[in-house]
């Protein structure tokens, strides 16, 4: 079965999602375009889009209403087909909220500053882990109690698990490679976050 097909301004009942942005500090304006994957629509937005507003400690943000789309970020200037340092490539293809760093791409640890003032009821991440990439040792920041944890591997496989004594994590015995690490509440909850051993 094909998806429904929308004209231009009918996304009335599609979710409405939070897209945020870091642009490079060189930047003077930044705007964002969405090209809707779910539902399809019978005109696409092109370069160079629509305003963000600022966030917070140089994020910025706006919302749009999808199912699933991609995203390209510029600063308000777009030449077509010259490399230039005003445009970051449509790369993020998004079901949910989306967080984009010019410099790092798509990130899993956002900034406390932006989960703050988010909706709760989103799938996003609530834990800041770092270093990311690590050595030696995973330090956890968060405001949820965590108790115990499990190392995964990229395959989905577990490594090891443990309880949670303090908010550093030793994987020093870990080969380098992704993997994620998924931490258990005081309340059952479950998150992971995903990080990157050197």
């Amino acid at each position: 079965m094909s998806a429904p097909v929308f004209g231009f301004g009918q996304s009335d009942n599609l979710p409405e999602k939070t897209v945020y942005f870091k642009p490079p500090s060189n930047w003077t304006n930044v705007c964002a375009y969405t090209n809707y994957i779910d539902p399809v629509v019978t005109i696409d937005f092109f370069p160079p889009g629509s305003p963000m507003t600022p966030a917070c400690e140089g994020w910025y943000k706006t919302n749009r209403s999808f199912n699933k789309a991609s995203f390209g970020f510029n600063n308000c200037i777009y030449i077509g087909g010259s490399p230039n340092t005003n445009y970051a490539e449509s790369v993020v293809i998004a079901e949910d909220t989306v967080y984009y760093d010019y410099s790092a791409g798509p990130i899993s640890n956002p900034p406390s500053c932006l989960l703050a003032v988010n909706d709760p009821s989103k799938k996003v991440a609530v834990v800041k882990i770092f270093p990311n990439p690590v050595q030696d040792f995973v330090n956890i920041e968060s405001d949820k109690n965590f108790i115990a944890y499990e190392i995964i591997d990229e395959s989905g496989k577990s490594v090891f698990n443990r309880d949670l004594k303090s908010s550093q994590i030793s994987i020093s015995n870990l080969k380098a490679g992704v993997y994620f690490i998924k931490l258990k509440s005081l309340s059952n909850e479950t998150y992971v976050v995903k990080f990157i051993k050197k």
